[in-house]
């Protein structure tokens, strides 16, 4: 019987210290922290982008694919309608800084001209204990 229990605890501590892990590898950027990064972003200065925009460019990736060197770029609309003006964001991670870098690259629809004025920003942030802090957002070109 006493042996049963030593079994059953040594278990029960494999499954909770599993779930514990996976949870820690599989965290993605949930609609809180989405919400969280527009609107500091948008604290320091006006994004091209909207918040859906955002949000489909984050919602599916994982943090610990960027902490562990991967860069996602993805093409995308930041104007409401179909147009030229082909924008760019791209996530990664800054270990000697312990940062996440958003690049974004804006092709600005402007009706009066031929080509496409472009923009880029750099937004930068931490996340630690499931918070997003250190958030900052500025133009660099444009």
């Amino acid at each position: 019987m006493m042996m049963y229990r030593r079994l059953m605890n040594l278990f029960l501590i494999f499954c909770i210290s599993t779930i514990c892990i996976t949870n820690a590898y599989s965290q993605k950027f949930d609609e809180t922290k989405i919400k969280t990064l527009f609107n500091q972003f948008n604290k320091v200065s006006p994004t091209p982008f909207n918040y859906k925009v955002l949000k489909d460019f984050l919602k599916n990736i994982k943090i610990e694919e960027l902490k562990k060197g991967k860069k996602i770029e993805k093409e995308c609309l930041f104007e409401n309608f179909k147009c030229e003006c082909i924008d760019k964001l791209k996530i990664e991670f800054d270990k000697k800084s312990n940062t996440f870098i958003l690049s974004v690259h804006e092709e600005k629809y402007e009706k009066d001209v031929d080509w496409c004025p472009e923009h880029s920003f750099i937004g930068s942030f931490k996340i630690n204990n499931n918070k997003v802090y250190e958030v900052n957002f500025r133009l660099v070109a444009g």
